[in-house]
């Protein structure tokens, strides 16, 4: 018994504790204790795919890469997952709204061929670490003129594509930002650690999440441990091509001169990503690992609070909360590069501190690094966006001590990736 209760205390999953549950909440997943949730609300793929058909009147698809993982995430939420009544409600609409979308997305490529002749050029890819400073980076990147990002509202609800008249006064605007700010009102601690409303830049893991092929998304929905088990042995590529049918919709009436984009996701994806986006820029901000992978707990944690009453329960997600875990998920990158399967000249290495302290010169490097214009004009817009948007907009996030000195007491693990990188300890 000691031992186990020694091995627990060093996993930061076991020591992370989530904060109340606003009072609304509390009630509505009370009163489904007294329910049939899972006859309440049915996660069954064949529901889902009835609802989706319904809703929209359409029936076809695409091309069927996507059912086979999307009927292991299916089985795998209803069994899985652990989710109270909240939870199965959002983890239903979540995926109702990704099926919907793609039913639009092929019925407008049918009527409208000749978007799939849209090119998609050197696109800015941002990875790293969760926690890493990749989302400021990705919203300064954003705001440099003749640089485009995927907003929220339209990774939402692409069809009808984008227009530049109405891209800032669309009526699909309100409704996904009401989408997205309920995970701040499921879970009001999510608002010191990741900002979220319909207009701000979307990471790519909802494009992704359209091909049921991504961890990333579902991950913070709930652990859905069947399907981790599918996709780690998934071939990944198909899921970028669906990514890449997204990108061409959304510019064939709005361009992106530069695309923007970012998964903290998807280090373990590159050589996929890279069969897709062969001339893709790779940046990697890089942070002392020890406080991103305690912050990551964090925020993992706090997202599956609000669907289920015991995270990680499963002790699931090595590769993101584990300190092991992440530290081998960091070095089998490196492995990638040294093989030369990452093209060391696609990456662009920037440090956490440098973003944090030099902001403005690290974007100017950053395009330069990749021969991408960075003018006066862009220097301007960029002063002004960090005046409008400065580091202590949203309140602090405070990662409890017991989480830190968890992940602390493997810190040898990451010497490797710090060496490598250059990458200094926080203190």
């Amino acid at each position: 018994m000691a031992e186990n209760t020694t091995t627990q205390e060093k996993d930061p999953r076991k020591v992370w504790t989530p904060a109340p549950r606003p009072e609304w909440l509390k009630r509505v997943n009370e009163e489904g204790e007294c329910m049939d949730i899972r006859g309440v609300v049915p996660l069954d793929s064949g529901s889902m795919l009835d609802a989706a058909t319904r809703s929209t009147g359409l029936s076809d698809f695409g091309i069927d890469d996507w059912r086979e993982p999307f009927e292991v995430l299916c089985k795998s939420f209803d069994e899985d997952a652990d989710l109270n009544l909240f939870g199965r409600i959002k983890v239903r609409h979540e995926i109702l709204l990704l099926l919907k979308n793609r039913l639009q997305i092929e019925d407008t490529y049918k009527q409208h061929p000749e978007i799939d002749d849209q090119e998609i050029v050197k696109p800015l890819m941002i990875i790293g670490q969760g926690r890493s400073g990749t989302s400021f980076l990705f919203n300064l990147l954003s705001a440099c003129p003749g640089n485009g990002n995927m907003a929220t509202w339209e990774a939402m609800f692409s069809c009808p594509p984008p227009e530049p008249a109405t891209y800032h006064s669309d009526t699909r605007i309100d409704k996904a930002h009401r989408i997205a700010d309920q995970w701040n009102r499921a879970v009001p601690e999510l608002v010191s650690m990741h900002e979220y409303s319909g207009t701000i830049p979307q990471e790519d893991v909802v494009p992704l999440a359209h091909s049921f092929r991504n961890v990333g998304w579902f991950m913070v929905l709930g652990e859905v441990l069947q399907y981790y088990a599918y996709m780690a042995k998934a071939d990944l590529e198909p899921a970028y091509r669906y990514h890449k049918r997204v990108l061409k919709l959304l510019q064939w009436k709005n361009p992106r001169k530069q695309w923007i984009l970012k998964n903290s996701a998807n280090l373990e994806e590159l050589p996929d990503m890279l069969k897709v986006y062969p001339d893709a820029c790779i940046v990697w901000p890089h942070r002392d690992p020890g406080k991103s992978v305690a912050s990551t707990v964090s925020l993992i944690g706090s997202m599956l609070w609000g669907q289920c009453d015991h995270p990680f329960r499963r002790v699931s997600l090595d590769q993101y909360v584990d300190p092991n875990g992440a530290a081998k998920r960091l070095t089998n990158v490196i492995d990638l590069i040294e093989a030369g399967v990452i093209p060391k000249e696609r990456l662009c290495n920037v440090l956490y501190r440098d973003l944090v302290d030099i902001p403005i010169e690290t974007a100017a490097k950053i395009h330069d690094y990749f021969h991408l214009p960075f003018t006066a004009d862009s220097r301007r817009v960029l002063e002004n966006y960090m005046r409008q948007n400065p580091r202590d907009k949203r309140p602090p996030h405070k990662v409890s001590a017991e989480t830190r000195a968890a992940v602390e007491k493997d810190r040898p693990a990451f010497k490797r990736y710090q060496e490598y990188f250059g990458v200094p300890d926080e203190h």
